[in-house]
């Protein structure tokens, strides 16, 4: 057996030894390597131990997190859904005064499409909370589709309903006194008693005449007794007649709108002053003017 010295030194220059051999040798170094391992696995575990609850830390952070953006979420959707049903109700309103059929209550609750299903949280409350949110924003969306397609056709109904209610004549042609309304009179030149079928309506000459509601212009022209005359076409049945003009400011087929001036009062034709003579036809028959006046835009 292999016999070694270890020697040391003093400080004082002595040389001490001691004597060992093999076997204390191989043991030392069995020693030296088992404490090595030891404190290399309890360094390593130790650090993946830190890293663990580092990590745990940060996932109950990044729940909190999530809980409180979930809670601002679902405040969130319970105002978005208030908005919504006030929506409705002024929706409902308006497919009423459109004639549409208002969607029903229980339609509007049904759930349709939406978000995709979630699979990563970090427990099974976080899961559930947005599941429940994922549901609530399906109706939602199924709501807002539902109250859009409504909208849409209560836009159209209202749309032509608004046209429709421009094409009527329904404000004064122009500002003056009735000097003769509509039904059987006796005609101021010749004396004879004969059906009027419209509005005299008397002012200062060159008076401005305006059209009444919006159309196209299907006639210009002096036309015997009524003298230099306009005709506009309204549509849906609807015309007038503006008669004993002095100035006219418009030509056949031009489009014109409401309150936009046509002419100028006048006293052409058979007549015994200054006054606009004014017609409103339904389907080709003179009505009474005054079914369609607004009586609110000129006082007279």
């Amino acid at each position: 057996m292999k016999k070694w010295t270890l020697l040391f030194i003093t400080d004082k220059g002595r040389v001490r030894g001691i004597p060992l051999n093999e076997r204390v040798v191989f043991y030392t170094i069995v020693l030296l390597s088992t404490f090595l391992g030891a404190f290399t696995y309890i360094t390593i575990e130790g650090n993946k131990r830190k890293a663990l609850l580092d990590e745990c830390v940060r996932l109950e952070l990044k729940r909190q997190e999530y809980f409180q953006k979930l809670t601002k979420i679902r405040e969130d959707v319970s105002v978005l859904q208030k908005s919504l049903f006030r929506v409705g109700e002024n929706n409902e309103i308006l497919a009423l005064t459109s004639r549409i059929e208002p969607v029903n209550k229980s339609t509007k609750l049904m759930g349709v499409g939406g978000f995709p299903q979630s699979k990563e949280f970090y427990s099974l409350e976080l899961d559930s909370s947005v599941k429940g949110l994922e549901r609530q924003i399906d109706r939602i969306y199924n709501l807002v589709e539902l109250e859009k397609q409504s909208l849409e056709k209560a836009g159209g109904k209202l749309g032509e309903l608004q046209d429709k209610l421009s094409r009527v004549p329904s404000i004064w042609p122009t500002q003056g006194y009735i000097t003769s309304g509509f039904g059987w009179r006796r005609h101021p030149i010749t004396g004879k008693r004969e059906f009027h079928k419209g509005y005299d309506i008397a002012n200062r000459p060159y008076t401005t005449v305006m059209a009444t509601a919006d159309g196209v212009v299907s006639s210009v022209k002096r036309w015997g007794g009524y003298g230099n005359t306009i005709e506009i076409d309204h549509g849906y049945g609807f015309s007038t007649r503006y008669a004993h003009l002095a100035r006219v400011y418009v030509q056949k087929g031009q489009k014109v709108k409401r309150g936009q001036k046509i002419a100028a009062m006048g006293s052409t034709g058979f007549v015994t002053g200054t006054h606009l003579h004014y017609e409103v036809r339904v389907l080709g028959r003179a009505v009474n003017p005054m079914n369609y006046f607004d009586t609110f835009s000129y006082t007279y």
